[in-house]
């Protein structure tokens, strides 16, 4: 059996206000939408809205996106699958749409074409006849760019951005050669065109990251329903499980700022405090590309006798919730990744919190925890509010980023609909494990509106009781 433990959300030692019976079935799954409608709406209007505004604030007049069919495409999502040139071109009261594409489909699922190759280029592209075309078959590309004489033009490579890397390095030699010297010397990477192209949010997009996240909230419950103390593994249950507390083992390495114990062959115990990220099917599925979860669900398993989370337990999680409410005033539209950064650790810190910039090694940032906090009673915090939806949360994650590794994003604004993972993480000293603060991360993909941050998913309302 499973219930909540309902907190206080204040700083200081707080007790269980009561246990609260969550009601689950099976059954309750959300419906799946379909997919095809979906991502045609999705796909029409971000080249629609979001296109045109992304190509002038970064000051691309022409972008050629290069695709192979049989080679992934990263931005299949956004694009279809391409075979050719998509060329994206701004004329001042719209974004005119080319597609120099292959015969079987390579136009991907762009709509509303303003110029298509004609039936001598198709099939070029396509690979009839290979060797025996004359090249000059590419001379109405090369026409089609110089008609429009663009200054600059953003063409799909980057040195570190995978999502906008999808040419290949004979692709790109073969656009400088169908281009001519004089066309190919205004060539610039594409990459934060594409990164605000794919990270500003439409509606729909934070639907679709909604219904996910309901999902994984679901199988969350449905986890923690089948976890029998004693018995159970951390491998058993799925997902990723990480032990913030045992009262009763040991870790079997060192300390790590993401968890405490975490081996999949870990059994269960009772007066373990652990989070879990179940995870969710994706209706989306685009691989590397598709919409992301990254939800952490806190969880205790009650001891004999015990009615409640330890109040030693209990305050470090309350520190964390308080924290929540802090950072969320601090995060406004408009804003860029940097500004947000300063204006959280100054927000956090004027409440007595303890700074720790992790560098993201989980052991050195468990060190950094001990160093920081030392004997110290107040708590720390690092913060990672990653851009999330169909970015992953690695290190190439497109769009805003607030993160003391991850300042090369300090720059970036963020715009209406920013999804993100709402993630950090709040340290305690606890008299039950002395030299080793009990760390709990929290991490909740939410939107970010003109009213501010918005609850997309449960922002954590308290600790689930298992029995």
């Amino acid at each position: 059996m499973i219930a909540l433990a309902a907190a206080f959300f204040v700083a200081g030692p707080a007790s269980p206000q009561g246990l609260i019976p969550i009601p689950y079935s099976g059954d309750d799954l959300v419906p799946r939408p379909d997919v095809d409608v979906w991502l045609r709406l999705i796909r029409n209007d971000k080249l629609d809205l979001i296109l045109p505004g992304a190509m002038r604030e970064h000051g691309i007049d022409m972008w050629i996106h290069v695709a192979r069919a049989g080679d992934p495409d990263p931005l299949a999502y956004e694009l279809g699958i391409t075979d050719g040139y998509l060329i994206f071109t701004d004329v001042g009261d719209r974004i005119e749409r080319a597609a120099f594409a292959g015969v079987f489909g390579g136009t991907g699922a762009i709509e509303n074409i303003d110029v298509m190759a004609s039936p001598e280029l198709a099939q070029a592209i396509t690979g009839y006849e290979y060797g025996n075309v004359d090249f000059s078959v590419y001379d109405e590309i090369r026409d089609y760019v110089a008609g429009h004489d663009p200054e600059t033009i953003g063409v799909n490579f980057s040195e570190w951005l995978a999502v906008a890397d999808g040419i290949s390095h004979t692709q790109y030699q073969k656009l400088e050669r169908i281009l001519g010297p004089e066309l190919s010397s205004r060539i610039v990477s594409a990459e934060y065109l594409i990164t605000d192209f794919r990270s500003r949010r439409l509606s729909l997009e934070v639907a679709v990251q909604a219904m996910l996240l309901e999902m994984a909230r679901q199988n969350a419950m449905t986890g923690l329903a089948n976890i029998e103390p004693g018995r159970t593994t951390i491998g058993e249950v799925g997902g990723h499980i990480r032990i913030y507390y045992s009262a009763v083992s040991e870790r079997i390495r060192e300390p790590y700022a993401t968890g405490w114990i975490s081996h999949p062959e870990y059994v269960l115990q009772r007066g373990d405090l652990f989070a879990w990220n179940g995870g969710a099917d994706h209706f989306l599925d685009f691989g590397f590309s598709s919409f992301g979860v990254n939800t952490k669900v806190h969880a205790y398993i009650l001891r004999e006798g015990e009615t409640g989370v330890p109040e030693s337990l209990q305050r470090v999680w309350d520190y964390g919730k308080q924290a929540q409410g802090i950072i969320r005033d601090n995060v406004r539209v408009g804003m860029t990744s940097g500004e947000a950064l300063n204006q959280i650790v100054a927000a956090l810190e004027q409440e007595g919190y303890i700074y720790t910039p992790f560098p993201d090694d989980p052991a050195t940032d468990y060190r950094m925890i001990q160093e920081y906090l030392g004997d110290n009673d107040s708590p720390g915090f690092y913060i990672d509010l990653h851009a999330m939806g169909n970015n992953g949360g690695d290190l190439v994650t497109l769009g805003p980023s607030i993160a003391p590794f991850r300042r090369d994003r300090d720059p970036f604004i963020m715009h209406p609909n920013h999804i993100f993972a709402f993630e950090y993480a709040v340290h305690l000293n606890v008299p039950e494990r002395p030299g080793y603060p009990v760390t709990i991360n929290f991490s909740n993909p939410q939107v970010l509106t003109t009213n501010g941050v918005e609850w997309i998913q449960d922002p954590n309302y308290g600790i689930y009781l298992i029995h």
